[in-house]
């Protein structure tokens, strides 16, 4: 094991990292490679990325989205961003859609994907039961030419088809895009819709209907008006994004920047402001991983404040009133022994997982900007991502149901530096037992190549007590 530390080191000193002596072993066998990107599937498709960015189960299988942000592209040359699949445990990844449209310049369309989620339909638009639910897995992607386009995988052909919700112009500092999905069932029609959150326009709604592109009939305009919510905070050049959507109490809402919505159901729906960060400090997203958790007699909201006012907090979605379960600026200096200056905690969402012998748990996904003249603390290592320096492992938070936060690192050795937990998703394989898969690398705004990655652990070892 020491050796293996050892070349890991290595790795990193030779990729810039500032690197300190670790204080106890790195149990990389804890946790095992399952995609490394820069090889080729069995039809010779090339799969690789910068960032493994989310996975999604959908039909007995597992999907993953990775995107090319800061690419340097080795001999394989540019490549689009892709959709991957692992059809059973044990066997390679394979490529299941390659976005390969081009723009005029030769650059290809389709950057990244930006999100990925199932969308399970009982009833139509009306409300009217369908003969046999429906389930479809939905795509988006950071889309060059501005367009917020959602695809839908057709699991009888293996297709991919398009519908465009809106069309707006990139900015340098901005890419209209969707960020994120969900579904809920109305309770007022019984309709199972379907929501993109897009920025820079809102949210747009859908319901299953087999007759349209995608077979999800899309609303023309947005049921929440972007230009409704407040930009008065710091961060995206006073842009936003809908981060999140989480049903709590047979309601939905919406991480908007630093408010939450819950949408009114009816005929004619609509979205209250339910809550506002009264602490953001400075985010580049506000908002992030919103999740129902229970609590006496009801649900509640989770969310992640992403920053340097960095903290997850439980709010009541009736009355708005939080209280902070965890500071996170304290948490990790105390963990670490060295304090963080901006964290990002829960990339996407909080994955419900299963713990033997201890109920259901929540994965957030951690990384952490650590100041320039701060000592690196022993165990520790970071790298230099373009406007700062971040811890370089992939750390990540265990919520249990009594509040209690555990901290772990995915230890898998793929040989540079992981750089953030991004997504997390529940085995969907029958006799796989209670395995884990974990994704990630953030390229932030430093060159990369291949380091997208995803890693497998059985629950014992992802889920353990804090070592």
């Amino acid at each position: 094991m020491r050796l293996a530390v050892s070349r890991v080191l290595a790795v990193l000193a030779s990729l810039g990292a500032v690197v300190a002596a670790p204080h106890a072993q790195v149990r990389a066998d804890d946790f095992q490679i399952s995609f490394a990107a820069g090889s080729r599937d069995a039809a010779g498709r090339f799969a690789g990325g910068t960032e493994m960015r989310l996975l999604a189960a959908h039909a007995g299988r597992l999907y993953a989205g990775n995107g090319y942000w800061e690419d340097r592209p080795g001999p394989e040359g540019p490549q689009g961003a892709q959709l991957l699949v692992l059809d059973r445990p044990g066997m390679p990844w394979r490529v299941d859609h390659a976005f390969e449209e081009r723009l005029p310049n030769g650059r290809w369309r389709d950057l990244a994907v930006g999100a990925l989620a199932e969308a399970d339909f009982a009833t139509d638009g009306s409300g009217a039961p369908l003969p046999r639910p429906v389930s479809l897995l939905l795509a988006s992607t950071w889309d060059l030419t501005g367009a917020a386009r959602v695809f839908t995988r057709d699991d009888a052909t293996g297709g991919w088809s398009a519908v465009t919700l809106a069309q707006d112009r990139p900015a340098p500092d901005f890419l209209p895009q969707i960020r994120s999905f969900a579904t809920h069932r109305d309770r007022t029609t019984g309709a199972d819709l379907v929501f993109a959150g897009e920025m820079p326009r809102g949210i747009f709604a859908g319901h299953y209907d087999p007759t349209a592109p995608g077979r999800v009939r899309w609303s023309d305009t947005p049921e929440l008006d972007a230009s409704a919510v407040s930009t008065v905070f710091a961060g995206l050049a006073g842009r936003l994004r809908v981060s999140s959507f989480a049903e709590a109490n047979g309601r939905l809402y919406a991480a908007v920047g630093q408010q939450i919505y819950e949408r009114i159901d009816g005929r004619a729906p609509q979205w209250r402001l339910v809550y506002t960060n009264p602490r953001p400090g400075h985010s580049e997203t506000g908002l992030r991983g919103l999740t129902a958790i229970p609590t006496t007699g009801s649900e509640s909201l989770l969310a992640a404040v992403e920053g340097n006012a960095p903290r997850l907090m439980r709010i009541s979605p009736s009355d708005g009133r939080e209280s902070t379960e965890l500071d996170l600026d304290d948490f990790l200096a105390r963990a670490w022994a060295m304090r963080p200056a901006y964290v990002i905690a829960a990339y996407n969402d909080m994955a419900r997982v299963r713990s033997p012998g201890r109920g259901d748990a929540l994965l957030i996904g951690l990384m952490a900007f650590i100041p320039r003249n701060m000592p690196i603390a022993a165990g520790h290592a970071v790298v230099d991502v373009g406007y700062g320096q971040a811890e370089s492992g992939a750390w990540y938070l265990v919520r249990w149901s009594d509040g209690h936060y555990d901290l772990h690192q995915v230890t898998a050795a793929f040989g540079h530096p992981l750089v953030a937990m991004r997504s997390a998703c529940a085995s969907p394989f029958p006799g796989e037992g209670e395995a884990i898969y974990f994704a990630g690398y953030d390229a932030n705004k430093a060159p990369a190549h291949n380091t997208a990655w995803i890693a497998r652990a059985v629950a014992s070892t992802a889920l353990s007590p804090s070592r």
